[in-house]
């Protein structure tokens, strides 16, 4: 299965004819794009959703294909609701070496017409989603396309910005989305989630003066959802089919660590620490824990988190991208470290062989006495607890445990059913057969080692051991909502000068050719992002014209002058000067016009 991004520009194979007051007609480079991607988990409704689809992420013990062949387990590890927020992505390539280092580049052509030409060695990123895993690609597109437009405005605080609304017509390929009236319509009435347009688009267009004369900078912004409307995420009936690939897991190389030192310096239960089997050993920790959320972020602590350099972003320290690892949970459903509601306690707080043992035994001899009993829940609790203890202790120790870990689930399980609650919900209190069964075993018994597998990687030949388990590929069905924000700036006014070095400072390097006609480049560079004016000024000092006015990335520029003031008139012949801002930094060059 293939879906496309629609990051840029969208074809179409008609021809409509749209003109504005307002000029955008020139060739456009993409200078940066901030695009987020969310996944919403939506019912099944294709065929193609049967096939692979699931609500859930889980993982798999020894693998996941091993487990798809019966030789091993599947855990889940995270269940999804009709209407859950799966994942926000955010891809900020905010500016030209971003664009770069991910292999994108766009160069257009817009005309006023309503026409564009997506030119020869432009690329757009996709992606491509394949045995549930999703991943990006970047392939090559060249094609001529349309465009229309809604009503706009000139913005009030910059009478040189002009914002209308912004839509692309259906191809076979890229995404519909409609251009909306931005004076007349309200957002989430006329346009906007919920609305007949919920696939709509907008630009706001910079000039180089008042009069709109000529068009220095473009923001193009769209937002687009799966559905017929758009044409993203359907099959041929209609039939929404899309799905995010989830074939890793969030989690950290931090949390067991931690856990440990709480244990040893901080938890009031001095004894824990020395009874668990996995505290103490001198071999670090190297495999990640699934699910770990990493450091606790604290702003007195420089190793407890990290800035993204992309969005600034404070996030905690230790974080990665688990494909397997161990299940470790000393907090469990309250959140609250050690306090007495984890399941996987009894196994030192990880995941262990001994407790998929016993994870298997209790509710399969459980459902074997029901049926045997003809229903009698304490009799079928009890023995199911026997066969867990018996694998420890001998037959008398297992049959106490039995008889203090049966009744007490029966009663508990019995009371949640009074209360009014249904079966499915009563449940949990039977799941927690086998850590009963195991803590009472280890009460019995101490911390002999004989249930706390936890202090070493399974072993084949003990039978023992934590688990080490793969995040199995997911398919989960979504509804996908795309946010694009591009920019682009007018080649013919800011050429951006590839072939020079990195820009280490402000700098101006003149303009060329000097004298000239009826053209000349004025050439400078910028270390950093900075808002960049280009002003010419006649020989007496009145400013003739502002051919540059926005916000640039950091390198080296050459800026087009055509001779002309602001209303687009042609200048007489004599000396000029320039002058080029960058923020608060001023450069001065002098130039002649000869005709």
């Amino acid at each position: 299965m293939k879906k496309l991004l629609t990051m840029f520009f969208i074809f179409s194979f008609t021809t409509p004819v749209f003109l504005i007051a307002q000029s955008i007609q020139a060739n456009w480079q993409c200078t940066a794009a901030i695009v987020e991607y969310t996944h919403v988990v939506r019912e099944f409704e294709s065929p193609e959703d049967s096939l692979s689809g699931s609500h859930a992420v889980t993982v798999s013990w020894p693998s996941s294909a091993a487990a798809a062949a019966g030789q091993g387990y599947t855990h889940t590890i995270a269940e999804y609701d009709i209407g859950d927020t799966v994942t926000v992505n955010l891809v900020p390539l905010i500016n030209e070496q971003l664009l770069a280092l991910f292999g994108v580049t766009m160069n257009v052509d817009l005309n006023d017409d309503g026409t564009f030409t997506i030119n020869e060695g432009s690329t757009y990123p996709t992606t491509e989603a394949e045995n549930c895993s999703t991943f990006a690609t970047v392939p090559g597109v060249s094609e001529n396309g349309t465009w229309t437009g809604g009503t706009g405005f000139t913005h009030p605080d910059d009478p040189n910005a002009y914002s209308m609304g912004w839509g692309i017509s259906l191809s076979s390929v890229f995404a519909q989305f409609g251009a909306p009236d931005l004076v007349g319509g309200q957002y989430g009435v006329d346009y906007g989630v919920g609305t007949d347009m919920e696939n709509w688009g907008m630009v706001t267009v910079d000039y180089d003066d008042a009069d709109h004369t000529i068009p220095t900078d473009l923001e193009i912004y769209w937002e687009a959802h799966d559905g017929t409307a758009s044409g993203l995420g359907v099959n041929d009936d209609g039939q929404l089919n899309d799905f995010f690939g989830v074939f890793a897991s969030p989690g950290d190389t931090v949390t067991i660590t931690n856990t440990e030192m709480y244990l040893a310096y901080l938890h009031p239960d001095t004894n824990l620490w020395y009874n668990l089997s996995w505290t103490g050993s001198d071999e670090p920790f190297s495999i990640p824990a699934i699910g770990g959320t990493g450091n606790t972020v604290n702003p007195d602590d420089p190793t407890s988190f990290e800035v993204d350099p992309i969005t600034g972003d404070t996030l905690p320290s230790g974080t990665v991208l688990a494909y397997n690892g161990y299940l470790f949970d000393p907090a469990a459903a309250d959140g609250i470290p050690f306090s007495g509601d984890e399941p996987l306690a009894p196994t030192g707080y990880f995941f262990t062989y001994n407790f998929l043992e016993a994870a298997g035994i209790f509710p399969a001899v459980l459902q074997g006495m029901l049926v045997a009993t003809g229903g009698d829940l304490t009799v079928s609790l009890t023995a199911a607890a026997d066969s867990v203890a018996s694998v420890y202790v001998g037959a008398d120790t297992s049959a106490l445990i039995a008889s203090q870990v049966g009744p007490s689930l029966a009663a508990d399980y019995v009371a949640c059913l009074g209360s009014g609650a249904t079966e499915e919900q009563c449940a949990g209190i039977l799941e927690a057969g086998p850590t009963m069964t195991l803590i009472g075993v280890q009460q019995a018994c101490g911390y002999d080692g004989r249930v706390d597998d936890s202090g070493h990687d399974y072993d084949p030949y003990e039978g023992t051991g934590r688990l080490v388990f793969e995040v199995d590929n997911s398919c989960i069905i979504d509804n996908t909502t795309q946010r694009v924000n591009t920019f682009w700036t007018n080649t013919a006014l800011a050429e951006l000068d590839e072939s020079a070095p990195i820009a280490n400072k402000f700098e101006l390097m003149g303009n060329y050719p000097n004298p000239f006609n009826p053209e000349t480049k004025i050439k400078f560079a910028t270390e950093r992002t900075s808002d960049v004016q280009v002003t010419i000024y006649s020989l007496l000092g009145e400013k003739v014209n502002t051919i540059q006015n926005g916000q640039l990335n950091a390198g080296t520029y050459n800026i087009s002058w055509y001779g002309q003031d602001q209303n687009g008139n042609k200048v007489p012949s004599g000396v000029y000067f320039y002058e080029v801002r960058s923020d608060n930094r001023i450069a001065k060059g002098k130039m002649l016009l000869l005709k």
